[in-house]
């Protein structure tokens, strides 16, 4: 009798410490995986010591998942915009023709439109591959300048613009063209338009809807 009674001791001595280091406190674990036992229904099995308000589960139906709260954050956000250099200039000029004005208004209004939350305009000129790099540099340098004296003029903070030349560093259809075997210098000057531009880079901070666990 004493044996027996030491034995059943031990059982419930196992079965309380399996219960205290389960992995799902109230439900039957399946000791291989320690995932849930199911019944033939799909159903968790649950212990006599299941507790739902302390030991639920989402995935068995006894507590509701923790719903993500969403909460408008700060980012920063950069959009680029190609300036053709053939709409803004003449060939070989840094000074910009009358109807580019018109073209560079819509950009001096969506700066604008930033107010405190514009951080910065970042101004590239580029040539295409015609002339020495050094009247390259000197004239892609010159366009990004004109485009900034443009914009600060028109009212976008002058500690926010900052302009500078790259010359033909970003001359990419030059040999496309030249691929081409064009008849005419006009006809090659017009191919290689694109690599004459101000590239601008607009980074501003926009409200953004995060999720927040």
């Amino acid at each position: 009798m004493i044996k027996q009674l030491k034995v059943s001791a031990l059982l419930g001595a196992l079965l309380v410490s399996t219960s205290a280091f389960a992995a799902h406190p109230g439900y039957l674990d399946d000791q291989a995986t320690d995932k849930v036992v199911r019944n033939n229904y799909g159903e968790c099995w649950r212990t006599a010591s299941f507790d739902k308000a302390k030991d639920g589960l989402v995935e068995c139906g006894d507590r509701e998942a923790v719903k993500a709260v969403v909460a408008p954050v700060m980012v920063l956000v950069q959009e680029k915009i190609s300036l053709s250099a053939d709409v803004f200039f003449n060939f070989a000029k840094a000074t910009l023709r009358p109807e580019a004005k018109e073209e560079l208004g819509p950009l001096v209004e969506k700066l604008k439109a930033n107010g405190d939350k514009l951080q910065s305009v970042e101004l590239a000129g580029y040539t295409d591959f015609y002339g020495s790099d050094k009247y390259n540099q000197k004239l892609s340098q010159e366009r990004a300048d004109t485009v900034r004296t443009f914009l600060v003029e028109n009212g976008v903070a002058a500690e926010k613009v900052t302009a500078v030349g790259k010359g033909k560093a970003a001359d990419g259809l030059t040999q496309e063209c030249k691929a081409k075997k064009l008849k005419t210098q006009a006809e090659m000057k017009a191919c290689v338009a694109g690599d004459r531009r101000v590239d601008v880079t607009i980074n501003a901070m926009k409200e953004s809807m995060i999720e927040q666990k």
